[in-house]
């Protein structure tokens, strides 16, 4: 993540000094007749475009590993992501104000953003939601975001481990900071439900008698021990 986040933050950096060389790049501006763009000042545009371009490259590589030395990992690791959303919203919407042609669509614009943001906040808060875990005396079930139930005659067994398996790809699921949720293909155990709410151990694995695996962790290490001791109460009952 802290290469990536250098690099991405880079390249928004290199695109800010490109638009104010070549302002022709800037989206919208390149569709406009002459006659519109007489209408627009382009080097104020092209001024604002390559600061807010900066501005984005140096918030994503600077907030990383300020928040990375302060602990707050989850948040360094989501810079990337949080400023990528947010940081073109603002820049399209504020750019408004150097076009001067009678424009209709720019309240439709910012109403249009503004669903987005609101939407891609509210994903994000309920994914990384922590889960409650609901007992039957036949199955487990795991509500939230991609949350499941498991069927205890189903249950091969369950363990703790101390390290997570390497995540080769996500197959299908959510993946925020330090939450995983949904379907993941692991180094050791191929396709995997993960259900991991923090980095931290222990994680509890629960096979099925197919040979299915699914790995969940709680933020607090007493909760993920907990559901482990429960389920194998329910497993040997």
């Amino acid at each position: 993540m802290e290469v990536t986040s250098l690099i991405i933050g880079l390249l928004f950096i290199g695109i800010g000094f490109l638009v104010k060389s070549v302002p022709e790049l800037i989206a919208g501006y390149n569709t406009m007749s002459k006659e519109q763009k007489k209408n627009v000042d382009i080097e104020g545009l092209s001024t604002f475009m390559r600061n807010g371009f900066i501005t984005i490259g140096l918030v994503i590589i600077v907030g990383f590993y300020v928040f990375k030395w302060i602990g707050l990992i989850m948040i360094a690791n989501s810079m990337i992501l949080l400023t990528t959303i947010a940081g073109p919203i603002v820049l399209v919407i504020q750019a408004q104000k150097f076009d001067h042609n009678q424009n209709k669509k720019t309240k439709l614009i910012y109403l249009i953003f503004g669903l987005i943001f609101v939407f891609t906040i509210g994903l994000l808060t309920y994914g990384s939601m922590s889960s409650k875990v609901i007992y039957k005396n036949d199955s487990v079930r795991f509500s939230g975001m991609y949350g499941f139930e498991i069927s205890i005659a189903e249950v091969d067994y369950v363990k703790l481990i101390d390290t997570l398996p390497v995540i080769k790809m996500r197959t299908n699921g959510f993946s925020f900071g330090t939450v995983k949720k949904g379907f993941f293909s692991l180094d050791s155990f191929g396709k995997s439900r993960l259900f991991i709410h923090s980095d931290h151990p222990p994680f509890l694995i629960i096979s099925n008698d197919n040979g299915d695996k699914t790995i969940i962790n709680f933020k607090e290490k007493a909760e993920t021990e907990t559901i482990f001791n429960r389920l194998n109460a329910l497993i040997n009952k």
